[in-house]
C-alpha cells in the first residue's frame, strides 16, 4: 500500500468514528427526550445521521482490514 492509499484510509477511518460519535450522541438524546416525553420523535436528519452511524462502523471495520495488509 503506497503511502497516500494509507493516509487516504486513516482518512476515511478517522471520518468513520466521528460519524459514529455523532450517531450514539443523537441516539442518546433521542432516549433522553423518550423518557422525558415518553414518545420518540425523530426528524429526517436524525434517522440519517443513525444510518450513517451504522454505515460508519462497515466502514470501519473495512478500513482495519485494510490498515492490517
Amino acid at each position: 500500500m503506497s503511502k497516500c492509499e494509507a493516509t487516504g484510509t486513516w482518512l476515511m477511518l478517522v471520518i468513520a468514528v466521528v460519524v459514529f460519535f455523532a450517531a450514539l450522541f443523537v441516539l442518546g438524546s433521542t432516549i433522553g427526550r423518550m423518557f422525558v416525553k415518553d414518545s420518540v420523535e425523530l426528524s429526517i436528519p436524525q434517522v440519517g445521521i443513525i444510518c450513517g452511524g451504522i454505515t460508519s462502523i462497515s466502514v470501519f471495520v473495512r478500513c482495519v482490514k485494510q490498515l492490517k495488509q
